[in-house]
C-alpha cells in the first residue's frame, strides 16, 4: 500500500506546482472549500477498524485441543464429587484462557498506540486568515504553519521554511533532527531524504515553516504504516507450536488407554459397565497433567523475572521461551547498537589529525595524536580549531546525579564537549569574547557564524557548518602557528572523503577578523576571506558492550543483522567496529526494492547490513528470513518499526527511546536500550527452555506411572493399589513442589556455546518418548510390586495401599534427581545436593507425606494407616533401585551411537581393508533388551505375588477412633479494606516506587508526575504576575497624575466648567484602570497559588499505612488529575479466605478460634476468629463451607497475597462407619 503523498511523488515538484496539482493558492482554503474536501476525503484520523469483543476474544482462548481433555476431566471429577480435583483443574484452564486474553489485545493496543501520535491541533489558513482547528479537521490543500514543539498534522509539502528541523526518528530510524529545505529532491529518494516533505506524527524541534497539506488520516505516511500493522500476522511461538502438537497426541494416546481399560475389563474381567467407566475416569485423572500448565506458566514467570534484573521486559509470556530458539537478530542501529550520543571522534587541522578520548557527553577526555596523549598547552593548531567550537555553538551542558546531558542541538553539544576536553572554560571564554550578532543556521546556506568583540574592542568572526560550503568562502588556511596559506581545497576534499568513509559526520570550522567598530554581522562578512581552521569528525559510537555481545551471538550460532535507516557509510562503519560479518556489503531500500521475493531469501542471509530501509523493507526482511527457517528477533523504536515486530517471531522494543507504537507491537521491551541486553535475555531464554523440557521430562513419567499403576490393576483384576483421592493427592504435591523444582535448575555449562534449537524441534523427541516409557514402567514395577508384596505378607488394603502411595512419591523423589541432568550423571555431589530449590521441595514432600501417614485427620481423609520402620526401607530401597537404573540408562544413551539414533544420523560407515569393525555403542540394543528384560522379570513377580495374595477384603472399616477437633483450611490473606492512589494533578508519570506487595507507610511519595511542565507553569503566571504588578504600578502612577491634575484644575479659580469636568473624568478613569489592575493582581496571585499547589501535587504520597496490592500505573503514561495509579490495603488488620471441605466443614460456627500460620514465615503463628461461615442451602453432607477468618496482624508481617493456613476448633464428633473408596 503507498501513501497518497508517494502516489503523487509531490517531494519531487516545485512548492508552486505542488500547490497548483492541489487547486490551491498560498492564501489557503475557504471554509466551504474545506468542508467540501473534507466530505470527499474524510476526517483526518487513521481508521479505529472493528473490534472483537472481550467476551468473544475471551471464549476463543479455550479452543485448544488440550483445554478440551481439562474440561472433560473437569466435568467427570465434578460428577465424582471430587471437588478439590476439579478446582484445581479449572483453576489451570481459567489462568491460561486469563494470559492469552490478555495476549490477544496486543496488537489493538498497538494500533491504538500509532492513532495516539497524531497531532490534536493545528494551524491553517482558512478564508485567509490564520486559525487553530482540530487536527482532524485538516483537509487537503490547507496551508498549515508548523513551529519548534509542534507535532506535524499531516503530510505537508513544505512551501517556506526558516531553520526548520523536525524528527522523523519514529519513522526512519535516523537519530538527528533532519533540516528542511522546500526545494524538490529525486523522485526515487528514500523517505529519510525526502526533505521538502514533513510527514504526520513527526516533531518540530527547531525553527518554523508552513506547507501545504497533500495526505490525511490513512492517505498518509504513518496511515500507510498502521493499516500494514492491521494486516500484519502474528505467529505463534515455537512452544505453543509444539505444545498443540503436543497436546493433540496426549489426547489420542488417553483416550486409547481408557477405551483399551473398559474394553478390558468389562469384556475380559466381566466387571460391571459403570464400575470401568469410573475405572476409565479415574486412569484419565492420573495420566492427564494438570499442573504442567500452571508449572509451564510459572516456568516462563521466574524467566520473566530474571530477564527483568537484566533490563529485558517481558510483556509477552511466551516470549521467554522465543528468546532460546532465535537464530538471527535483526537490530537497530541508533541507541541499540549505539551509544545514541554524538561524540567528536577526530580533529584534523593542516598540521595534524588528533582522535579523542572519553565517552558520551561527558567532558572528561582528552586527545591522541599519533596514539599519544596531547599536552592541550603545548599544541596551539589543536586549541585554534576547538575554541570556536565553543563560542559558534546555542547548546548547553547539564550535570545532574553525575550524569551529562545536552540542552539543545546533539551536534552543537558534542562541540561543547570537544572544547570542554581541549580544557576551555565556557563561562570564562564568554565573558573574554562576548557575542555580539550571529547569522543562524539555515538548511540554504548550510553554516552558522557569529560575532564577537574582547574587551579592546577586537572583533572575530567565528564560522563552522558544511566542510565544501567553508571551503567555497575561504581564502587561506591556517599553518604553523600564525601562518597563513592560501588554502588547498583538493587536499581538504579528501580528508572530508576518508573521514565520511569512517561514517563521521564531517563539520569545517574557519574564521577571520572583524573590521573595526562592526556591531552587526551580515552575509557578505562572511562569504568570503575566512581562514581555514580544521575538519571535526563526529560520529555515534558502538556500545562498547555490544562489541562483546555480538561475538557471543556468533558463538551461539545466532547471526546478527543491521537495519537501519542511517546512510549506508556511516552503517559500513559502525558494521566495521561492531565486528559484523562482511560490514562492506551493504544492501540499501533502492536495491530491496530491486530484489524479487525469490531473490532476497538467498540474499538476505548472506547481508548483515541494511541500510536507508522503510517500513515495508523491514517487513519483506523479516518475513523472507521466517520463509527460510530462521526465528527472527527484531528490535526497533519508532512507528515504522512496528508491523516488523510484531511480525516477529519475537518483536524488541526500546525502552527509553521507543514510542508507544513500537512497545505494544513487541513481546519484549529493553530497559535500557542495550543490546547486550538482549543477549542476556537469549541466555535466559535458553535456560528457560531447556528447564522446560526437564520439567516435561519429569511429569509425564510419574503420571505415566500412576496411569500404569491403574491399567495393571484391572489387567490382573485387582483392587486399585491406590484410590483416585490417593492420586490426586500425589498429583497436588508433587506438581507444586517436585515438578516446580526444577524451574529454578540454574544453566547447564555451555547454553551459549550450542546452535538454537531447530524450529521444529518437537516437545517429544523419540528420547524422550523412550525415557517415559522406561520411567513410567520402572514406577509401575516398584509400586505395584512393594504393593502386592506387603499384600502377600499378610498387610490389610488399606496399609498397602498406604505403602504404595509412599512408594510412589519415593520414586518420583529419586527419579527427580535424575531429572536434573537430562543425559548427564546425577550421581555426584552436585547432581546431588547442589539445587536448594530441588532438597527445598524434597523436605517439604517428605513432611507432607508424614502427615498423609501418621496424622489421625489424614488418615480418615484418605483411609491411610500408620508403617513400621521396616516398610520405609522397602520403600527407600525401591526409589533407589528406580534412581540406579535411570542412571544407568543415561550412561547408555551418552554413547556416540546412541546419540546418532536419537538424532536421527546414520552412524558412521565400517572402515575399508577387510577388518570387521564394531561400531561404537553397538552394544546398545542388547543393553536396552536388558533393561527390558529386567521390568518383564519385576512385572512377572509382582503378578506371582499378586496370585498368591489373599483378595478376599473387607469390603468396610470401621473408624473406631474419634475425629480430630480441628479443621484445617488452606487460603489467600487479602486485606479488609483497600484504599486508592489517585493522580492529584494531569501530567506524565515521571517516577514509580511503590511496587505490588511492597509495605509503605502514610505520606510515603509512591510516584512523581515530570516536574517541567508544573514549573514552567510556574514561571509563565509569575512572570504574568509581574507584568500585572508593572501595569498596577504605571496605573497608580497615571492616577496620581490625573488626581494632581483635578486638584491643580480644582483649586483653579479661571478654570472653566469644561477643563474641570474633563479633569475629573481623567481623575475617575484613571481609578477605574488602578481598580482593573488592582483586580489582575488579585488573579495573577491566585494563578500563582495554584499553579504552585499543582506543582506541589506532582508528588503523589500514600495516604494510609499498609501494602500495594494493585498498580495500574506505568512511567511515562499521561494520566488525568483524580486517574487510580495504585492501590493500598489496610493490613492492620487481614482476612484469610478459604474454603471447608469433609464432614467436619459443616460444625464451623462463627466466632470459632483459629490459629493461622504461612510457609511465607514459618516461625510465626497468629490468632484469628471466624467471623462468616457460608454454608450451602439446605445444609448437604460433604458440600464445602466459605469461611473467612479475621486476623491481627498489627506489625504487618502478614502480606496480601501470602498463602496461608488455619486451624479451626470444632467440638469432637463421635466414630463413624467409613465405606472402602472402592
Amino acid at each position: 500500500m503507498r501513501s497518497s503523498a508517494e502516489t503523487n511523488a509531490y517531494w519531487a515538484i516545485g512548492a508552486d506546482a505542488a500547490l497548483e496539482r492541489l487547486g490551491v493558492t498560498r492564501l489557503g482554503l475557504s471554509e466551504a472549500e474545506a468542508e467540501r474536501r473534507l466530505a470527499i476525503h474524510g476526517p483526518n484520523r487513521l481508521p479505529a477498524g472493528r473490534r472483537r469483543g472481550a467476551l468473544m476474544r475471551f471464549a476463543l482462548q479455550f479452543h485448544n485441543v488440550l483445554i478440551y481433555v481439562l474440561l472433560a476431566a473437569a466435568v467427570v471429577t465434578a460428577l465424582m464429587q471430587h471437588w478439590i480435583d476439579t478446582a484445581v483443574i479449572v483453576a489451570v484452564v481459567v489462568i491460561n484462557a486469563v494470559i492469552g486474553f490478555i495476549q490477544e489485545g496486543k496488537a489493538e493496543r498497538a494500533m491504538e498506540a500509532v492513532r495516539n501520535m497524531l497531532s490534536l491541533h493545528a494551524t491553517v489558513v482558512r478564508d485567509g486568515q490564520r486559525v487553530v482547528i482540530d487536527a482532524s479537521s485538516v483537509a487537503p490543500g490547507d496551508i498549515v504553519y508548523v513551529q519548534s514543539g509542534d507535532r506535524i498534522p499531516a503530510d505537508i509539502r513544505l512551501i517556506r521554511v526558516k531553520s526548520l528541523k523536525v524528527q522523523e526518528s519514529a519513522l526512519t530510524g535516523e537519530s538527528l533532527p533532519v533540516d528542511k529545505d522546500p526545494a524538490p529532491v529525486a523522485s526515487d529518494a528514500a523517505l529519510g531524504d525526502r526533505v521538502s516533505m514533513a510527514y504526520s506524527g513527526t516533531v518540530v524541534t527547531y525553527g518554523q515553516g508552513s506547507g501545504v497539506v497533500v495526505a490525511t488520516g490513512a492517505a498518509t505516511e504513518i496511515g500507510r504504516i498502521n493499516a500494514m500493522l492491521s494486516e500484519v500476522e502474528t505467529l505463534s511461538t515455537p512452544l505453543l507450536q509444539r505444545m498443540d502438537e503436543f497436546a493433540r497426541w496426549l489426547t489420542v494416546v488417553i483416550l486409547a488407554a481408557c477405551a483399551a481399560v473398559f474394553a478390558f475389563g468389562s469384556l475380559v474381567w466381566g466387571f460391571d459397565a459403570g464400575e470401568m467407566f469410573m475405572a476409565a475416569v479415574g486412569l484419565a485423572v492420573s495420566a492427564i497433567p494438570e499442573g504442567l500448565p500452571a508449572i509451564i506458566t510459572i516456568t516462563l514467570a521466574i524467566g520473566v523475572e530474571r530477564m527483568a534484573r537484566r533490563k529485558a521486559i517481558i510483556r509477552q509470556l511466551p516470549a521467554v521461551e522465543t528468546l532460546g530458539a532465535v537464530t538471527t537478530i535483526c537490530s537497530d542501529k541508533t541507541g541499540t547498537l549505539t551509544l545514541n550520543e554524538l561524540i567528536v571522534r577526530s580533529v584534523v587541522t593542516s598540521c595534524a589529525s588528533y582522535d579523542t578520548t572519553g565517552s558520551g557527553y561527558d567532558p572528561h577526555g582528552g586527545f591522541l595524536r599519533n596514539g599519544k596523549d596531547v599536552v592541550l598547552r603545548d599544541d596551539l593548531h589543536l586549541a585554534a580549531a576547538l575554541r570556536p567550537l565553543a563560542l559558534c555553538n546555542d547548546a548547553a551542558l547539564r550535570e545532574k546525579d553525575g550524569a551529562w546531558t545536552v540542552e539543545g542541538d546533539p551536534t552543537e553539544g558534542a562541540l561543547l564537549v570537544a572544547a570542554m576536553k581541549s580544557g576551555v572554560n565556557l563561562s570564562e571564554l564568554a565573558l573574554e569574547l562576548p557575542r555580539t550578532d550571529e547569522i543562524p543556521f539555515e538548511s540554504q546556506h548550510r553554516f552558522m557564524a557569529t560575532l564577537h568583540h574582547d574587551h579592546d574592542g577586537v572583533g572575530y568572526i567565528f564560522v563552522k557548518g558544511a566542510p565544501e560550503r567553508l571551503l567555497e568562502m575561504c581564502f587561506f588556511e591556517q599553518g604553523v602557528g600564525d601562518e597563513q596559506r592560501p588554502v588547498d581545497c583538493d587536499r581538504w576534499h579528501a580528508r572530508v572523503d576518508e573521514m565520511a568513509a569512517r561514517g563521521q559526520r564531517v563539520l569545517a570550522v574557519a574564521f577571520k577578523r572583524a573590521d573595526e567598530g562592526q556591531e552587526q554581522l551580515a552575509f557578505g562578512d562572511v562569504e568570503s576571506g575566512l581562514v581555514f581552521v580544521g575538519l571535526i569528525g563526529l560520529i555515534d559510537p558502538p556500545r562498547p558492550e555490544a562489541v562483546d555481545a555480538i561475538r557471543q551471538c556468533a558463538t551461539a550460532g545466532m547471526s546478527v543483522k543491521m537495519i537501519t535507516g542511517d546512510h549506508a557509510a556511516t552503517a559500513t562503519a559502525i558494521a566495521r567496529e561492531l565486528g559484523l560479518k562482511r560490514p562492506d556489503l551493504v544492501l540499501t531500500g533502492r536495491d530491496l526494492d530491486a530484489i524479487s521475493d525469490e531473490e532476497l531469501g538467498e540474499v538476505v542471509r548472506a547481508t548483515t547490513v541494511f541500510a536507508r530501509t522503510s517500513p515495508e523493507h523491514k517487513l519483506r526482511l523479516v518475513q523472507s528470513l521466517q520463509k527460510h527457517g530462521e526465528i527472527v528477533a527484531m528490535t526497533g523504536d519508532g512507528v515504522n518499526d512496528a508491523p516488523a515486530l510484531k511480525r516477529a517471531d519475537i518483536g524488541i522494543a526500546m525502552g527509553v527511546k521507543g514510542t508507544e507504537a513500537a512497545k505494544e507491537a513487541a513481546e519484549m521491551v529493553l530497559a535500557d536500550d542495550n543490546f547486550a541486553s538482549l543477549v542476556h535475555a537469549v541466555h535466559e531464554g535458553r535456560v528457560v527452555y531447556e528447564n522446560l523440557k526437564k520439567t516435561i521430562l519429569y511429569i509425564l513419567p510419574t503420571n505415566g506411572g500412576e496411569g500404569l499403576t491403574v491399567i495393571a490393576a484391572i489387567a490382573m483384576g485387582e483392587t486399585l493399589p491406590v484410590t483416585p483421592v490417593q492420586i490426586l493427592w500425589v498429583n497436588l504435591i508433587t506438581a507444586v513442589t517436585l515438578g516446580l523444582a526444577l524451574a529454578f535448575e540454574p544453566p547447564s555449562k555451555g547454553v551459549m556455546l550450542r546452535p538454537p534449537r531447530p524450529s521444529g524441534e518437537p516437545i517429544l523427541s523419540r528420547y524422550f518418548v523412550w525415557r517415559i516409557v522406561f520411567v513410567s514402567f520402572l514406577m509401575l514395577a516398584a509400586t505395584f510390586g512393594l504393593y502386592e508384596l506387603e499384600k502377600a505378607r499378610g498387610m490389610g488394603l488399606e496399609s498397602a495401599r498406604t505403602v504404595a502411595v509412599n512408594t510412589l512419591v519415593a520414586c518420583e523423589i529419586a527419579y527427580l534427581f535424575n531429572a536434573r541432568f537430562l543425559s548427564e550423571s546425577s550421581l555426584s555431589p552436585k547432581g546431588l545436593f547442589g539445587s536448594r530449590a530441588v532438597l527445598s521441595s524434597i523436605a517439604i514432600v517428605i513432611a507432607l507425606q508424614a502427615m498423609f501417614t501418621y496424622l489421625p485427620f489424614m488418615q480418615a481423609l484418605f483411609n491411610t494407616t500408620p508403617l513400621d520402620a521396616e516398610i520405609w526401607w522397602h520403600i527407600l530401597a525401591a526409589s533407589a533401585a528406580l534412581f540406579l537404573l535411570v542412571e544407568i540408562e543415561k550412561a547408555i544413551f551418552r554413547s556416540p551411537a546412541t546419540q546418532a539414533w536419537i538424532s536421527g544420523v546414520a552412524p558412521a560407515a565400517p572402515a575399508r581393508g577387510g577388518a570387521v569393525v564394531v561400531a561404537p555403542g553397538a552394544w546398545r540394543e542388547p543393553a536396552l533388551a536388558g533393561l527390558l528384560g529386567l521390568m518383564i522379570i519385576g512385572a512377572s513377580g509382582a503378578f506371582y505375588l499378586h496370585t498368591r495374595a489373599n483378595l478376599a477384603r473387607d469390603e468396610a472399616q470401621i473408624v473406631g477412633a474419634p475425629t480430630a477437633r480441628t479443621v484445617v483450611v488452606s487460603g489467600v490473606i487479602a486485606a479488609v479494606s483497600q484504599t486508592p492512589v489517585t493522580a492529584t494533578a494531569t501530567g506524565v508519570i515521571a517516577t514509580l516506587s511503590c511496587d505490588v506487595g511492597s509495605q509503605v507507610g502514610k505520606g510515603a511519595i509512591c510516584a512523581t508526575l515530570e516536574p517541567r511542565p508544573f514549573d514552567e507553569a510556574v514561571a509563565r503566571e509569575k512572570s504574568a504576575l509581574a507584568a500585572a504588578d508593572a501595569q498596577l504600578v504605571r496605573r497608580k502612577s497615571a492616577q496620581a497624575r490625573a488626581q494632581a491634575n483635578f486638584e491643580r484644575q480644582e483649586g483653579r479659580r479661571a478654570a472653566g466648567r469644561k477643563a474641570l469636568g474633563a479633569a475629573r473624568r481623567a481623575q475617575a478613569r484613571a481609578q477605574a484602570q488602578v481598580e482593573r489592575a488592582e483586580a489582575q493582581v488579585a488573579l495573577r496571585r491566585e494563578s500563582v497559588a495554584k499553579t504552585e499547589a499543582a506543582r506541589a501535587d506532582a508528588r503523589i504520597v500514600a495516604p494510609v499505612a499498609g501494602f500495594v496490592v494493585e498498580r495500574s500505573a506505568v512511567v511515562g503514561a499521561r494520566v488525568k488529575a483524580g486517574a487510580p495509579l495504585l492501590v493500598i490495603g489496610d493490613a492492620n488488620t487481614v482476612r484469610l479466605r478459604a474454603k471447608a471441605e469433609g464432614e467436619n466443614a459443616l460444625t464451623i460456627t462463627t466466632g470459632a478460634e483459629a490459629i493461622v500460620t504461612s510457609d511465607s514465615i514459618p516461625d510465626r503463628t497468629f490468632s484469628g476468629k471466624v467471623v462468616e461461615a457460608r454454608r450451602p442451602a439446605p445444609p448437604q453432607a460433604g458440600a464445602p463451607v466459605d469461611v473467612v477468618i479475621e486476623v491481627d496482624n498489627h506489625d504487618f508481617a502478614l502480606r496480601p497475597g501470602m498463602e496461608a493456613s488455619a486451624r479451626i476448633e470444632i467440638e469432637e464428633r463421635e466414630a463413624v462407619l467409613r465405606p472402602d473408596d472402592l
